[in-house]
């Protein structure tokens, strides 16, 4: 029996001794590939070590700085706007804009409560952006001083004021549509504010502050601040003064006429300058157009002198043929003309002088359709006068390729089926004016740099000569009899030789088909002196209320806005002597630009107010050498603020007439006497 026990013996030893060595071959290859596996994840870890410290190591240290720096972009001053005589327009006054580091504010709520009750945001919003990992936060742009000085009394933690400028319309909404306007980061967004952005707007520069350890930010010598550079500065061929007088004289005749609105357009026809631009309506407030370019309308009989200088220049007509108006009706298949008034037999001459839409709907259709669109295109319609200025719309007339029937070619003789803006109406009498040559218009005429010289500047553009200058002429003899006998009677001036043309157009209707009732366009376009036009002057009225006749309405606009023109000008401008109004060389502007003498900004554009440590941000230090205090103006005559502003040896500039109702600085305020101007506001007694 003990040799059979062995056997089994041995056997499960050798199973034994065979599991054991299967075993120890598994922790063997389970070893090796721990090994294996922890090896590659250490030289992992040092490869990415590697790549961040050596390879990378520039990159993630720029990345490390930038965490702890604060980037602000310093604003560049903004392009003062002068009218033709160098006035100053538009003009940059000094602000300060609140803005906060979250990681440096202890005191939220306070914060966040006192700058929710004066700018746009609510309590909640700037305390939600106050608790965020935003590095950056602005709580009130554009702070006038007296606020912003009672913001600093408070010493709030971790908020800080910079220095920036405010766009100031110094003669208030005169000229609006034409100077447009900016957004809070002075971005133009209308009108030459938005058409010469780029040269106005200069280029920004830039300050970077190190972050410590306690949280706080100072300067530091390896990011010198990049100074921005101001932006140009533009003369425009507007003249204040009488875009003053237009704008007064529409809205007198809108009031008296009960007019819902008004357009206004006076220019130079020798040289396309645009002397004053104006709308005046209920629907004015904020010019995100200029109505005077943007809007199309039927001109009606105004736009009877294109039709005229066809048929001259064409020879079909001359002054003295006779043409039948019909005794006031005329029927063309199943429609009638009318005319305000019943005329018999009449010369051309007269049918103008009158404005018989029978006698130049029977002209036109002695024209045909392809002469009278011909000359209409060359006048312009239906294409842009090209101005500089931005919106401009083309007007229309109907294609040669449509069918023009009888009665529609009757029409657009005296000016019904066709549209154009208020400009091209002006301009296209500007050709009339000017011996039968088409200006562009113009709005701007030079570009300045920040010491005042020229750096580019805009001259008369011919376009075409669109009739002869004999053609010119008779036209220019029949406007003169518009106004001395004929429909534009109301516009005459003793002592002053004008022409112009009448025109009244019923309106159409929303979406184009067919015309309003009792609602009218009237309009008035006149030159003088009429024999050497000097200034071309449109006014249209929309839907007055009192009369619905050009002649009745515009025509008296007109006169009124002419005289004071005259008396402005004196006796230069009906002599045809260039020179008060029409006279402003851009070069004669001197370096002593006004956006240099209200130059308050410090070196460093960012100031913090709160009480700080050396080394880190300070107040700039004022370079001023002669601080006084600004009077308290309010309530005195506007000879009495003079006199005591030129006692103090102050500059000033005073708007309106009367008594004192506003005044920039506020009073009490301390600046420095040479370097700002003070601006008075008046109101009449």
């Amino acid at each position: 029996m003990s040799g059979n026990v062995r056997p089994k013996k041995s056997r499960k030893q050798f199973l034994q001794r065979q599991t054991q060595a299967r075993l120890k071959e598994l922790i063997k290859r389970r070893s090796i590939l721990a090994f294996a596996l922890g090896s590659l994840v250490w030289l992992l870890i040092i490869f990415r070590l590697f790549h961040i410290q050596v390879l990378k190591s520039a990159e993630f240290k720029k990345i490390a700085i930038q965490q702890h720096q604060l980037h602000i972009k310093l604003e560049a001053n903004r392009g003062v706007i002068y009218d033709r005589k160098g006035k100053a327009l538009v003009i940059n006054l000094p602000v300060e804009s609140f803005f906060a580091i979250p990681e440096s504010v202890k005191n939220i709520d306070l914060v966040a409560k006192t700058f929710s009750r004066s700018s746009n945001y609510s309590f909640d919003q700037l305390k939600q952006d106050l608790t965020t990992r935003k590095h950056f936060v602005w709580l009130k742009r554009k702070v006038e001083k007296d606020e912003s000085q009672r913001i600093k009394e408070k010493k709030l933690d971790g908020v800080w004021a910079k220095n920036e400028t405010k766009r100031y319309y110094l003669f208030s909404n005169l000229a609006k549509e034409v100077l447009g306007f900016t957004d809070t980061d002075n971005r133009g967004l209308a009108g030459i504010e938005y058409e010469y952005d780029p040269y106005l707007k200069g280029k920004e520069g830039n300050a970077i502050f190190q972050m410590d350890g306690h949280q706080n930010y100072y300067q530091i010598t390896e990011f010198p601040i990049q100074k921005p550079e101001d932006g140009k500065s533009l003369v425009l061929t507007i003249d204040v003064e009488l875009q003053s007088i237009v704008e007064q004289e529409l809205s007198k005749g809108i009031d008296s006429t009960g007019a819902g609105g008004g357009y206004a357009v006076f220019m130079n026809p020798k040289t396309g300058e645009i002397l004053a631009m104006a709308y005046c309506g209920k629907d004015d407030a904020l010019p995100v157009k200029n109505r005077a370019i943007n809007d199309c309308f039927e001109p009606g009989s105004t736009f009877k002198i294109i039709t005229a200088a066809a048929a001259l220049e064409e020879n079909i007509f001359k002054p003295e043929d006779k043409i039948f108006a019909e005794n006031g009706k005329f029927r063309i298949g199943k429609k009638i003309i009318h005319d305000v008034h019943s005329y018999g037999w009449l010369t051309f001459k007269e049918c103008v002088m009158y404005s018989s839409n029978i006698a130049l709907g029977k002209i036109a259709m002695r024209l045909g359709k392809e002469k009278l669109h011909h000359y209409a295109c060359n006048f312009g319609v239906s294409m842009k006068t090209g101005i500089d200025l931005p919106g401009e719309e083309s007007g229309s007339i109907p294609s040669t390729n449509s069918r023009w029937s009888d009665v529609a070619l009757a029409n657009i003789g005296f000016g019904q089926g066709v549209s154009l803006t208020p400009l091209q109406i002006a301009c296209a009498y500007s050709a009339v004016a000017n011996n039968g040559i088409l200006m562009k218009p113009y709005a701007v005429k030079a570009i300045l740099d920040g010491k005042g010289d020229t750096l580019k500047s805009f001259g008369p553009t011919p376009v075409r000569r669109v009739i002869s200058e004999n053609t010119a002429h008779l036209l220019v003899d029949f406007m003169k009899g518009v106004v001395t006998t004929g429909s534009g009677k109301r516009a005459q001036i003793e002592g002053v030789d004008i022409g112009g043309k009448t025109g009244t157009a019923q309106k159409v209707k929303p979406g184009g088909r067919g015309y309003e009732e009792n609602s009218y366009i009237a309009s008035f376009v006149g030159f003088f002196p009429a024999n050497d036009p000097q200034i071309v002057g449109l006014i249209t009225l929309d839907s007055p209320k009192t009369a619905h006749l050009g002649g009745s309405t515009a025509a008296p606009v007109f006169k009124n806005a002419t005289e004071r023109i005259v008396s402005m000008a004196g006796e230069s401008i009906l002599k045809g002597v260039v020179k008060n109004i029409l006279s402003a060389n851009p070069v004669e502007i001197s370096a002593g630009s006004i956006e240099k003498k209200l130059a308050q900004l410090d070196s460093q554009t960012v100031s913090p107010w709160n009480n700080r440590v050396d080394g880190k941000l300070s107040r700039a230090e004022s370079s001023a050498t002669e601080d006084t205090l600004i009077p308290d103006l309010r309530g005195k005559t506007a000879r009495e603020a003079v006199k005591i502003l030129a006692k103090r040896d102050l500059k000033f500039m005073i708007k309106g007439s009367g008594i004192v109702v506003n005044q920039i600085p506020k009073p009490d305020s301390c600046v420095n006497k040479d370097s700002l101007y003070i601006i008075v506001e008046c109101q009449p007694l």
